[in-house]
């Protein structure tokens, strides 16, 4: 029984689908956004369209995957009148995939000069994940619990 709630909340997959429904938005808009990507490269949570917008092809995304997968994190290009910065989307226990914050009307200069404030941005993405996968640790181990606790499921042992 512990290993189909295991199953349940410590999957990447299940994780990464957490994060984008609890902290990126896929609202149209002019400023920022976020956008999650699996391992796989598969688009996950956020905006794909306006990414695609911004990044022509799968080479420049692979590009940036390639440049975090290598240590350089954030790893950031200026592409059609914005920046996108990229970097591993990861807790303790778990490599989710990758984030990608788009920044429209910035050009390399002011992410130079707000490289702080995207590294802070872009580790508070990293906190939430963790945050999400404890509390998901915290329900796996009720349900276990629950599940060593009952009637119905103690006599079938």
């Amino acid at each position: 029984m512990d290993s189909i709630y295991q199953a349940l909340f410590s999957s990447s997959q299940v994780l990464i689908e957490q994060i984008g429904r609890s902290a990126v938005s896929e609202e149209g808009g002019f400023g920022p956004f976020w956008v999650l990507m699996d391992g796989l490269k598969t688009v996950q949570a956020g905006d794909k369209g306006k990414l695609y917008e911004i990044l022509d092809d799968m080479e420049q995304v692979s590009r940036l995957i390639a440049q975090v997968d290598d240590g350089f994190e954030p790893a950031i290009i200026s592409v059609k009148g914005a920046v996108v910065a990229a970097g591993q989307l990861s807790t303790e226990r778990s490599h989710c995939g990758y984030m990608f914050l788009v920044l429209p009307g910035y050009c390399m200069a002011t992410a130079e000069a707000n490289a702080d404030l995207i590294e802070l941005l872009m580790s508070q993405m990293n906190i939430i994940a963790g945050l999400i996968e404890k509390n998901n640790q915290l329900h796996q181990g009720q349900l276990t619990r629950m599940a060593q606790k009952s009637p119905l499921l103690s006599a079938s042992r």
